[in-house]
């Protein structure tokens, strides 16, 4: 009853996707009549999904609540809140903002108001954006082996 629970979640929610999908297709083609349907049956899979999910996680925790308290999970601690390095940030966007601007002038020659107003603004906030990022993983990750915590998966 446990798989058939599971593969009916994961089955409804196949089916949602589908008609999403098809329901985008109708919209292109101008077929609003066939959009409300597949936005209906899309509807229904997700409740249905919800309704097969809850019942999974109450059987699971009768079943906890059966076992003797030694033989229980133990409880996930929440992490702490993620403190964000505006500084660092924001001297990472200056490095790549010139980064950026210095590769420009190499390879064209030259440095357009565009360069400066588009093309080195995004370049500079997505460079930094993995830069913070990666950072911030690698010293998660190291934080967590330091505390003998399991690291993912």
């Amino acid at each position: 009853m446990i798989v058939l629970g599971r593969v009916g979640a994961v089955a409804f929610s196949a089916v949602a996707m589908l008609a999403l999908l098809l329901g985008l297709a109708a919209a292109a083609l101008g077929r609003p009549d066939r959009l409300v349907a597949y936005l209906a049956v899309a509807v229904v899979c997700a409740f249905a999904v919800g309704w097969l999910m809850r019942r999974d996680v109450r059987r699971r925790r009768a079943e906890e609540a059966l076992l003797p308290p030694e033989r229980r999970p133990a409880r996930r601690v929440p992490r702490s809140p993620i403190s964000f390095p505006l500084r660092e940030t924001a001297v990472a966007f200056a490095v790549w903002y010139a980064v950026v601007l210095a590769v420009d002038r190499v390879v064209t020659g030259t440095t357009t108001f565009f360069t400066l107003a588009a093309v080195a603004p995004f370049a500079a906030f997505m460079l930094t954006a993995l830069t913070v990022a990666g950072r911030h993983m690698a010293f998660r990750l190291t934080a967590e082996e330091a505390e003998g915590e399991p690291g993912p998966k």
